[in-house]
């Protein structure tokens, strides 16, 4: 991912600040909203949960470490998700169904039949499956209250600022080009008059 290795692209959000000693109520409610396995027995298709930045198989942490030296927040979202593809799924109903067909010397089963055929099909293959695991960065500097995913999908953002705004009950803003000028130090006062500063054109008119 971009933050280890590898080009960086991102999107970035705003956070409100931070109150006195959160190290410790953040941590625990990461710990609360932690990543869990997938259940192959059960019928879920994705689970999401956050987990280290460093062990995408951890979900502790600790107060003492939770800011890096230079007032960083570096965490991992974590999305997996097992789901048997349809064509997948459908070539092995009727292979089973065919099989259990030669095994009852039948021509066909009723539509009740394969149906539960399908659910014992299904079953087995998530059991021989396993989950498609994504690991979505993120660095949260706390001075500034800047967010950035590393991620340019909407359905990853979507996604983050949902488990973000649930875990630590945070709002977080999409940051344009003034919200960038703001968290570098300009004040509401150079923000207006830059916004009401005219395009001045640098290219030579044709004559």
């Amino acid at each position: 991912m971009g933050l280890v290795n590898g080009t960086i692209s991102y999107l970035r959000f705003v956070a409100n600040g931070v109150p006195e000693a959160f190290e410790e109520a953040y941590c625990a409610a990461l710990r609360e909203h932690r990543f869990h396995e997938i259940d192959p027995n059960s019928d879920l298709e994705r689970s999401t949960g956050w987990v280290q930045f460093e062990d995408a198989f951890s979900s502790d942490w600790d107060p003492g470490t939770f800011v890096t030296p230079s007032g960083h927040v570096l965490l991992r979202l974590r999305v997996d998700t097992l789901k048997i593809p349809a064509v997948t799924l459908k070539a092995y109903v009727e292979q089973a169904a065919r099989e259990r067909c030669a095994a009852d010397k039948r021509d066909k089963l009723i539509r009740r039949e394969i149906d539960v055929l399908k659910l014992e099909v299904k079953k087995g293959l998530r059991k021989r499956s396993l989950p498609r695991m994504q690991l979505l960065e993120v660095c949260w500097t706390i001075a500034t209250g800047e967010v950035r995913l590393m991620s340019t999908s909407r359905a990853a953002a979507t996604l983050f600022v949902e488990s973000f705004e649930k875990t630590f009950h945070q709002e977080l803003k999409p940051v344009g080009l003034l919200s960038v000028l703001w968290l570098r130090g300009m004040d509401d006062a150079e923000i207006d008059h830059l916004a009401g500063l005219e395009p001045e054109p640098f290219h030579l008119a044709r004559i």
